[in-house]
């Protein structure tokens, strides 16, 4: 190959290149327009793509739509209120009508009483003269309901200092009376523990509020009724009584009750003592 043909192949070889920049540089600079107006905003493989300008206008064309809504409803809302102030206004026209008239008859007659005053000064000075005279008698009748409600104040006084004695017996009657239907009941129920033959058990379970015994229904124990609870000791001296239980529930050989705190000189604890009499 000679000179030329070499410069021939050089040069081919260098506009190849120049061509390829050329290519790339179209294709790095390339866009795809339909993508551009067409972009649906739904497609995911396109996640950093603006929306497309079709989609832009409709956008757009919705949030006209909507502004025209709300210029329409503001419209009427503009238009009620413009009905509503013309009525209120109305309103106020007869109102003022109404009250001018009110003081023109109110002027005509301040009129009138203005030329009856001297007749009427006259029949006040006769009316003062009466005033004076009843006055006195006033003054006189004064003094005597004073006496009088002095007298009725000092008998209020009294009728109040014997409701309140008559109140107070009341209270110490009934507080008598419930004082001495305990002491009868205290007294049957003794009766009836001391006839009754003694039953004996032991606490099985203690809490706070709650007790279960060994003894139940078999053993003559019934719902309400209630027991001693002790603790035995060396001997009679010896053995505390801790307090009493009444009966809530019982079974064939096992009662729970409650603790009567009134009663309570202890804590209740497992394998204390139960009984209907403690001596």
């Amino acid at each position: 190959m000679n000179l030329f043909g070499k410069i021939l192949v050089a040069l081919n070889l260098v506009m190849s290149l120049v061509f390829m920049g050329f290519a790339v540089a179209v294709y790095s600079t390339h866009q795809n327009w339909r993508d551009v107006v067409d972009r649906d905003p739904k497609n995911e493989s396109l996640p950093l793509k603006p929306r497309g300008l079709v989609y832009q206008v409709q956008d757009l064309l919705d949030k006209n739509l909507e502004l025209g809504r709300k210029i329409d409803a503001l419209k009427a809302e503009v238009s009620q209120e413009k009905k509503l102030r013309e009525v209120s206004l109305a309103v106020l026209e007869t109102e003022k009508e109404k009250l001018t008239k009110d003081i023109a008859a109110k002027t005509q007659e301040i009129t009138d009483i203005t030329a009856d005053k001297s007749k009427t000064t006259a029949a006040i000075e006769a009316l003062t003269a009466e005033v004076g005279k009843k006055s006195v008698e006033l003054e006189t009748i004064s003094a005597n309901l004073e006496a009088k409600s002095a007298q009725v104040q000092e008998m209020h006084e009294k009728i109040v200092d014997y409701q309140g004695k008559l109140a107070q017996a009341g209270a110490t009657l009934a507080q008598l009376q419930n004082q001495v239907k305990d002491m009868l009941a205290e007294k049957l129920r003794v009766t009836q523990v001391a006839q009754s033959p003694k039953i004996d058990g032991v606490v099985r379970a203690a809490t706070k509020d709650l007790v279960e015994i060994s003894l139940g229904s078999d053993d003559g124990v019934a719902r309400g009724q209630t027991m001693f609870v002790y603790r035995p000791g060396a001997n009679a001296a010896a053995t505390k009584l801790i307090g009493r239980i009444e009966i809530l529930q019982t079974t064939a050989d096992v009662s729970v009750g409650k603790v009567i705190p009134e009663y309570s000189k202890g804590i209740i604890e497992k394998d204390d003592r139960v009984a209907t009499r403690f001596n």
